[in-house]
Order: C-alpha cells, then sequence, then structure tokens
C-alpha cells in the first residue's frame, strides 16, 4: 500500500485593503483571505519526503502577487468612486451616492470571486513549474482552498456628513478646531510656568552678579587695598585692583607685576561663584526649554488655525463660517506677535550663554547683562498668550451653534 506524506502551508491575509487613505468616503470592513495550500507526496515502499519549505514559499508566493494584484484593482476602482461620491454629496444628491456604494459592493464582491479562482490557477501553475524534473514531486498533489470574509461596502459617516452640511466636512472641521483649542489650553499652561522660569533666571542672575562683586572685594582688601569705593565694575575691575596693589608698593605680591596679580584676583573669584553661576545656567536652560515648547506650540497653533480658516472659505453654506473665519485671522495675528516675542527670547537665550560663558561670564560687564535680561518683556509674552487662548476660545465657542450637524 502507498505510503503518503502531507504539508499544509496556511496563507492568511488578515486584510486584502491595506490602505483606505484613498477612498474616505467608501466605508469597506476588513477583507480577510484565507488561502490553505497542501502538497501530498507518495512513496510505494519507503516512508515519503514531505515537500521542502522553499518550495512552498514559491507556492505562497504566487498566490500573494495574484491577490496583491487584486488589491490594487479594488483600492484604485475605490478611489475613483469615492471622488464621485465627494461630488454628489456636495451637490445634496445622497441617493445618488447610494446607488454608487451599491455598484461599488458589486464590484468589490466580483473581484473578490474572481480572486478566489485566480489565486488556485496560480499556485497551480506555480506547481507546474516548480515540480517539473523533480523526483519527489512529480506525482505529488496540491489541493488549494481559498476562503473570502468581505462584510460589504457602505458609505462612509463622513460622506453623511457631507450631505448634511451642503459639503462641508463639519466633523473634520470640528476636530481641527477642538484639537486648536487643546494646543491653546496647553500653552497657556505654559506661560504660567514661564513666568516663575523667567523670574528664577532674573534672581539668578542678580545673585550672581552680586557674588562677584563682593568675592572681587575680598580679593582687593586680602591684597592690602582699602579704598574700593570709586573701583569700576567688570570686567575693568580686575584689571584695576592689579594695578592698584601694584601701586601700593605693599609685599603682599611677592614681586608679581599688575597682569599676574590681576589674574590671581579673576582665579579667585572664579573658584567662589562657581554655584551662582551653575544655578544661572541651570535657570536659563530650563527657561531655553520651555521656550523652544512654547514655540512649537504656537507654530502648531498657527497650523491648525490655517487648516481651518482654508475650510471655513470653502464652508460658504456654513453657518457662522464667516465668523469662525474672522476668528482664525485674528488668531493667526495673535501668533505672529507672540511668536516674534518667543523668538526674541531664544535670542536672548542664546547670547547669554555666550557672555557667560567666558571664565564664568566675568569678562562680562554688569550693564550688559541688565540690559539683556530687559529684553524679554514677560508681561508682553504672557499678554499675547492669554490673548491669542482667548482668541481660540471663541473659535471653539462658535462651533456650539453647528453642533447638532457634526454630532
Amino acid at each position: 500500500m502507498a505510503k503518503t506524506k502531507t504539508v499544509v502551508r496556511k496563507v492568511d491575509i488578515v486584510d486584502l485593503i491595506r490602505d483606505r487613505k484613498t477612498f474616505p468616503l467608501l466605508d469597506i470592513p476588513p477583507i480577510r483571505i484565507v488561502v490553505d495550500i497542501e502538497v501530498t507526496t507518495t512513496g510505494l515502499v519507503m516512508e515519503p519526503k514531505p515537500a521542502p519549505s522553499a518550495k512552498l514559499d514559491r507556492l505562497e508566493k504566487a498566490a500573494r502577487d495574484v491577490l496583491d494584484n487584486y488589491e490594487k484593482t479594488i483600492t484604485s476602482e475605490c478611489e475613483k468612486f469615492s471622488k464621485k461620491i465627494a461630488e454628489l454629496m456636495e451637490q445634496g444628491k445622497e441617493k445618488e451616492a447610494q446607488d454608487i456604494v451599491t455598484t461599488v459592493n458589486v464590484l468589490v464582491k466580483n473581484a473578490l470571486n474572481s480572486a478566489e479562482g485566480a489565486a488556485t490557477k496560480a499556485v497551480d501553475d506555480a506547481k507546474k513549474k516548480e515540480f517539473q524534473g523533480d523526483k519527489l514531486l512529480t506525482e505529488a498533489r496540491v489541493k488549494t482552498g481559498v476562503k473570502v470574509t468581505f462584510a460589504g461596502v457602505k458609505l462612509a459617516t463622513s460622506a453623511v456628513r457631507l450631505a448634511g452640511s451642503h459639503g462641508a466636512d463639519l466633523h473634520a472641521y470640528y476636530t481641527i478646531a477642538k484639537t486648536l483649542k487643546e494646543l491653546a489650553e496647553e500653552l497657556n499652561q505654559q506661560l504660567k510656568g514661564e513666568e516663575k522660569l523667567r523670574s528664577d533666571l532674573t534672581k539668578g542672575v542678580e545673585a550672581y552678579m552680586k557674588m562677584r562683586n563682593t568675592k572681587v572685594m575680598e580679593a582687593a582688601k586680602a591684597n592690602g587695598l582699602t579704598e574700593t569705593g570709586n573701583m569700576p565694575g567688570f570686567p575693568q575691575v580686575i584689571m584695576f585692583i592689579g594695578e592698584s596693589i601694584v601701586k601700593t608698593g605693599k609685599q603682599l605680591t611677592k614681586g608679581k607685576d599688575a597682569s599676574a596679580i590681576a589674574k590671581d584676583v579673576l582665579d579667585f573669584t572664579k573658584k567662589a561663584i562657581v554655584s551662582q553661576h551653575q544655578d544661572v545656567e541651570k535657570a536659563r536652560q530650563m527657561y531655553r526649554n520651555q521656550t523652544t515648547i512654547m514655540r512649537q506650540k504656537v507654530d502648531k497653533i498657527s497650523l491648525k488655525a490655517d487648516e481651518l480658516a482654508a475650510g471655513m472659505k470653502q464652508a460658504t453654506t456654513l453657518k457662522q463660517g464667516v465668523a469662525i473665519g474672522a476668528q482664525c485671522m485674528q488668531v493667526k495675528g495673535k501668533v505672529r506677535v507672540l511668536a516674534g516675542d518667543l523668538d526674541k527670547a531664544v535670542g536672548f537665550l542664546a547670547t547669554m550663554e555666550l557672555i557667560m560663558k567666558e571664565d564664568l561670564g566675568l569678562k562680562c560687564d554688569d550693564r550688559t547683562i541688565v540690559d539683556k535680561l530687559k529684553e524679554i518683556d514677560v508681561k508682553t509674552i504672557f499678554t499675547e498668550g492669554a490673548s491669542l487662548y482667548e482668541n481660540v476660545k471663541s473659535v471653539y465657542e462658535l462651533f456650539d451653534t453647528v453642533k447638532s450637524a457634526v454630532a
């Protein structure tokens, strides 16, 4: 009695259509296709060997290639009909759009029926090519089963909304307005923290300047200078102290010239202000990070306001569409001002990093540091941010008047 060995390869395609973005107005649930390939080898005397996995791989590939082609065909047809549905919905012709859905349903069903036979034939053709000349497989039997699960095509919810609003996709616009509001709320929270970070930075800088002034005076007195009332500010004070000490003629300097003494004073002061300098740099970095995040948030708000304004121009029949568009333009105006203020802040923080880097900032004068701090007006940033938030809230609230259309 002949002996047999059967190997089964299951090809499970969870969803034939991998990308539905090109036909948004058609609701097509996942199309599952399962292909079972059985290869049975026979031996008259000895136990037959199973069909090699490489052969089965190529049989599977033949089935997948055919199904991939059907995916492309179905996707292309659905994209074409989705565009027709959009045109009809903009004209308020929902019945005609439903008729197209029926047509697409039949088209897809016929294509899938055809795909079953095509996949089976592809495996059979591949079998003839693969098994030819192979003694083990010449008499092998191949059984292919294809099962398709398809629940039918429906009109997408977004298409129904289009019909109800004469072509304006209110749900999409409502989603944009909601995102816009969420971004503005996040920015509003960040603005509250911005004032504290700005205050921390200012206090840190003030403590740093006080400490460096204190320590440089200590250095002067330690080297015999008693008259310190008329000393210049930084960085001139360092050399001034060196020259003044030399002029006293005292032996505390051990024969050093003014430059060498100035270097000692600089080194002494640097060691004393390390902690305050680190506090300033930490505050600067935190403020920079916060400013960067706010700048990114403002950019996103601007982008969403652009999207919504463009949508309102198209939604000519939408109640409150003009008002919403006008508010979006106000948002854009506020964004420009706030973005400019934040750009100034970013520039200030970058400059501050540079002036505080050399010799822990001891080469920079007090006035430059103070002036740089004044370049950012925290009240302006906070005021503009709060005003922007109120504008965005107005946009969102206007959508309450059309909420029933997007529910």
